[in-house]
């Protein structure tokens, strides 16, 4: 899922301070909140391409990961 993915990207990054609450925060909100406000802390946006595309990026860095070890 790229809106996972793309929260993990952050996460890896490191460029978002207090992710961890953030992410608790998120997480407590469930079904209260629309998807745009609970992106918003993370400086996230799932209506820009670049959202899909960080989603995306990790996916590729993966499978570099995986082609890299000769599997």
């Amino acid at each position: 899922d790229c809106l996972v993915n793309a929260l993990y990207g952050v996460y890896r990054d490191g460029t978002v301070p207090d992710f961890q609450r953030k992410y608790l925060d998120m997480l407590r909100a469930g079904g209260t909140l629309r998807h745009k406000e609970l992106l918003a802390p993370f400086g996230l946006d799932a209506s820009d391409p670049n959202f899909w595309k960080k989603g995306l990026d990790v996916i590729a860095g993966f499978i570099d990961e995986i082609e890299a070890t000769g599997v």
